[in-house]
């Protein structure tokens, strides 16, 4: 896992970004910001995190439900786990082994559970692509993303194109994946045919098994479902941003209650589209800078901003860690192995070495 280079590329990607992070924070008043902050908004705020989770799983339940049907409670568990496993584990080690850990619980194929985890991530994306469209006559979005081109040396229609380009042209190729398979099929047969004997059938069964998962795309009812629940992730998480700012008296420096709800949700915008950036568990170094310039050119003090942008992420990674490490130690259950199994399975995908197990 050490020596892999997505590895090495997301500890780089975190030290530039936290080394830009620092280089615009003003050390000393960003202290001086974070011991006269009011700490008492973050309860309310980690509620309002927790209704994220819930409308995150919830959309979960309808991605899988081609493939099954687990209650409620019990995915929760597993999202939470997942969660958890991505804040401390590199390299979105979390995706692998929340897929793991829901065929251990549920029997639902590994490998099509994890084509429902990339279907959640690309519409994460497309929900937040949609919201900065819709903040755009709200917000000076251009003269935004001029600055962080400007902080990261990057022409900013570049930034900006390569911070959603991506997320389009997945939800393309998957859609066309769903609905088209049988040029997928053809293709998956074509490489088969070139692989040694023993390792065809296994390939085309992992290959069958990933359409699988995207068979929820098939339906525009389900796709429209997915895309509604993606809008309440994202603003139950801009209102945690929200509560929490009030604990740094940013509603002051931005010019208000209403100026306040708007800056957060642009922030949860450009912060979360930052993270698909390469970096540690967590999005450590991306969500900070993303997160901080924003608020800065919205008009936020450099040591607000900053201090806020720690607070925040910390408020975002800590709850479900803890909870997710409650729900295992509650079951007994080890978090390395559940770590060396998910990776176990990886490694038996990546080779090919017999089936996904599960339905």
């Amino acid at each position: 896992m050490l020596r892999a280079p997505r590895f090495w590329l997301g500890v780089g990607g975190s030290l530039v970004f936290l080394g830009l992070f620092l280089w615009r924070a003003d050390p000393p008043q960003m202290l001086h910001a974070l011991l006269q902050a009011n700490y008492w908004y973050i309860f309310p705020g980690g509620a309002l995190y927790f209704l994220a989770l819930w409308f995150r799983t919830l959309r979960w339940r309808v991605i899988l439900s081609p493939l099954g049907h687990p209650p409620l409670a019990r995915l929760w568990t597993v999202m939470a786990v997942g969660y958890m496993a991505n804040n401390l584990l590199p390299v979105r080690l979390g995706e692998l082994v929340r897929a793991y850990f829901l065929w251990e619980r549920e029997r639902i194929s590994k490998t099509s559970a994890l084509a429902t985890i990339l279907v959640e991530r690309v519409f994460d994306g497309l929900a937040l692509l949609l919201l900065a469209l819709l903040m755009w006559s709200f917000t000076p979005m251009s003269t935004i993303l001029q600055s962080l081109g400007q902080e990261t040396g990057i022409n900013w229609l570049v930034l900006t194109l390569g911070l959603s380009i991506p997320f389009f042209l997945a939800v393309g190729v998957l859609l066309v994946v769903a609905w088209f398979p049988k040029p997928t099929v053809g293709i998956m047969l074509g490489v088969a045919r070139v692989l040694p004997v023993r390792l065809r059938a296994p390939a085309i069964d992992l290959g069958v098994r990933f359409l699988n998962g995207l068979a929820v795309l098939k339906s525009p009812g389900r796709l429209g479902a997915i895309l509604l629940l993606s809008l309440p992730v994202w603003l139950a998480e801009a209102g945690m941003f929200a509560v929490i700012g009030l604990g740094f008296g940013l509603h002051h420096e931005l010019g208000g209650a209403s100026a306040l709800g708007a800056a957060m949700v642009l922030t949860v915008v450009v912060a979360n589209l930052g993270t698909s950036i390469p970096s540690t568990g967590g999005g450590v170094g991306p969500f900070e800078f993303f997160s901080s310039a924003t608020l800065q050119t919205l008009g936020a003090s450099a040591s607000s901003a900053s201090a806020f942008s720690i607070v925040a992420h910390m408020a975002l990674l800590a709850p479900v860690t803890l909870l997710g490490l409650a729900y295992l130690w509650g079951d007994n259950i080890s978090l390395l192995r559940l770590a060396r199994e998910s990776r176990r399975s990886e490694v038996a995908v990546g080779h090919m070495h017999g089936t996904d197990g599960g339905g």
